[in-house]
């Protein structure tokens, strides 16, 4: 319908052009070639015999209007533009058909009916006293011959138009057929994934605009599907997570309850532990989640990222003797301190050595090493674990990622602590970076600007 309008406005507007675009350039063509206009003439010769009462001496008159119209005369102004001295013949003949003016000699002779059918009448009042005769090379044109072949022309100009749109009405039928057939591909592909589906997939033709869309759109839905497996694995291993120490709580209590353990400290502790645990797992989503919303608050202050590491080594040095994993620590001098929320910087070197300690066999290292960059300040965790697989490298700091998943029950790892850290980092205008391969360890790099 829109297109319909479009081509029909634009004929119309054409036709309008054209035909007043031809009317002028019609009236230019006459004027430029000082053209005969045969109504003018007659009523110039009308007007004389009604003022003289006949025809009397009409030839001397028609030579004044010829010299006239070639520029002499006092009546130059007048006929100038009226008629063009041209080799033409003009001749005014009587009722009876007997000449009475010649431009091309005397007058005298009579004139066939059948040629003065073909002149304009000369008329007084309601009656014909004359007939205007022009023939040889002079160009003439009545004013209902223009009338006619502006006629004509629009005519042709609207035809013309006419076709033009019926065919650009088709064209455009069938590139909208064209747009619209990957547009209707790509909206069920969305519908389909709005219904759950999201293994659906837009076809995608060629490289224009639509290819590149239904691309992007693809890699949205495989984006989409991705998270969505990964939530489908974190409701999964939430529950896990909650389901063990639940279960020795409630356990616990029911023993209690039954008599069988005593309400001793000692019976109360594992209750405790598992009751902190939860509470870390309950905090590491609150903290996440605020992260990605982007409403986590930091505290700002000079940090010194050297005692900041040395006091986290300390504190999860009991933790690597357990393991019989050696935890180092390498400092530069003079390392200054940066701009920073002490608490949250503790945090990322925290999770990053635990994980590291997680995953190094009895008999690794963990290598915590803080350099100075000049206007960064970058931190090093290199473990001598088992490393990374490479297909796992790319998502190891998606939230609720976990490589092994087996493993990371084990090492008792939800899957958000290297998700936190990344949100920490970014927050204070960090980036973060891991090298690994699998069997040779894992190298986490993070930078961080110090203003």
């Amino acid at each position: 319908g829109a297109f319909a309008l479009v081509i029909l406005v634009g004929v119309l507007v054409t036709v309008v052009l054209a035909r007043q675009g031809a009317a002028t350039q019609l009236s230019h063509f006459m004027m430029g070639n000082q053209m005969v206009r045969p109504g003018d003439l007659q009523d110039v010769l009308a007007e004389y015999y009604r003022r003289e009462g006949s025809w009397q001496d009409a030839d001397a008159y028609l030579d004044q209007l010829v010299l006239a119209a070639s520029g002499g005369g006092m009546m130059g102004g007048m006929m100038g533009g009226m008629m063009g001295v041209w080799d033409s013949r003009i001749r005014v003949v009587d009722d009876t058909g007997r000449v009475v003016a010649d431009s091309e000699g005397p007058p005298g002779g009579e004139v066939v009916p059948e040629l003065m059918a073909r002149g304009w009448p000369i008329e007084v009042g309601d009656q014909q006293v004359g007939t205007l005769l022009i023939d040889g090379a002079l160009m003439t044109m009545t004013e209902s011959q223009s009338a006619s072949l502006l006629a004509g022309m629009t005519q042709a100009v609207l035809t013309a138009g006419l076709v033009a749109g019926l065919l650009a009405l088709v064209l455009a039928v069938l590139l909208v057929r064209q747009i619209t057939r990957p547009v209707n591909a790509l909206s069920q592909t969305a519908r389909r994934i709005a219904k759950g589906d999201l293994s659906a997939r837009a076809p995608v033709n060629g490289e224009d605009e639509l290819g590149e869309l239904a691309r992007v759109f693809n890699q949205m839905a495989t984006a989409l599907q991705m998270q969505e497996s990964l939530r489908r694995r974190l409701m999964a291993d939430i529950a896990h997570e909650l389901r063990t120490p639940l279960s020795a709580i409630q356990g616990t209590v029911e023993a209690m309850e039954d008599g069988v353990f005593p309400l001793t400290p000692e019976n109360l502790a594992p209750i405790r532990e598992q009751t902190q645990m939860l509470a870390r797992l309950v905090e590491d989503l609150r903290l996440l989640a605020h992260a990605e919303a982007g409403q986590l608050s930091l505290e700002r202050q000079p940090v010194d990222l050297a005692e900041l590491a040395a006091q986290q080594v300390k504190s999860l040095t009991p933790l690597a003797q357990q393991k019989g994993v050696r935890l180092e620590l390498e400092l530069v001098p003079d390392l200054g301190a940066i701009q920073g929320d002490a608490q949250r910087l503790g945090q990322v070197l925290g999770n990053l050595i635990r994980n590291g300690l997680a995953h190094t066999p009895a008999g690794g290292r963990v290598l915590v090493r803080v350099d100075d960059l000049g206007h960064q300040v970058r931190i090093t965790v290199a473990d001598t674990g088992e490393g990374i697989a490479p297909e796992d490298l790319p998502h190891i700091f998606d939230r609720f990622y976990r490589g092994d998943r087996a493993r990371n029950r084990e090492t008792g790892g939800s899957g958000l602590g290297l998700a936190i850290v990344k949100q920490l980092v970014e927050a204070h205008g960090g980036q973060i970076t891991v090298e690994s391969k699998a069997g040779q360890g894992a190298v986490f790099t993070v930078l961080l600007p110090r203003a």
